[in-house]
């Protein structure tokens, strides 16, 4: 019990590296579920089946991955990391391909809500995705929701 004591009141290590490209995605969608302040079972579902199918991961991985971007969502006061980490590793191609995993979380309950729709457009412009495939990732999200 006091060495479980001390490790919680020893300072944290700095940690200069940048999140992978996997946590800033699940990061961003975790935060996007989150922005009409409901985090759905249909949200978080969406948000499995998008990274698994994104980065290869199987369950187990995918669950590591989203506790691991909770986590990093609840203790963090800003998303330029991940949002840097991005724009860092991410071509056009990968960009276009984010948007749509975005719509999709946004989409997954049927709705898109004013504060999901404000933090899409300001991703959109953090990542200098042009209008166009922002408009677009919408409308095929919106297309296949009501599918």
């Amino acid at each position: 019990m006091l060495n479980r004591l001390r490790e919680l009141l020893a300072p944290a290590a700095p940690s200069n590296a940048a999140p992978s490209p996997a946590l800033a995605t699940a990061l961003l969608l975790i935060e996007l579920s989150r922005a009409d302040f409901e985090f759905s079972e249909v949200e978080i579902n969406r948000i499995r089946d998008l990274l698994a199918g994104r980065f290869g991961l199987d369950g187990a991985a995918v669950d590591g991955l989203i506790a691991d971007a909770q986590r990093k969502s609840r203790d963090s006061v800003s998303l330029h990391d991940y949002v840097q980490t991005l724009n860092r590793t991410l071509d056009a191609d990968g960009k276009r391909e984010l948007m749509q995993m975005l719509w999709q979380v946004a989409w997954a309950d049927g709705r898109i809500d004013k504060y999901e729709e404000h933090l899409l457009r300001r991703l959109m412009d953090l990542l200098y995705i042009p209008m166009s495939d922002y408009v677009l990732a919408r409308e095929q999200a919106a297309t296949s929701a009501r599918a």
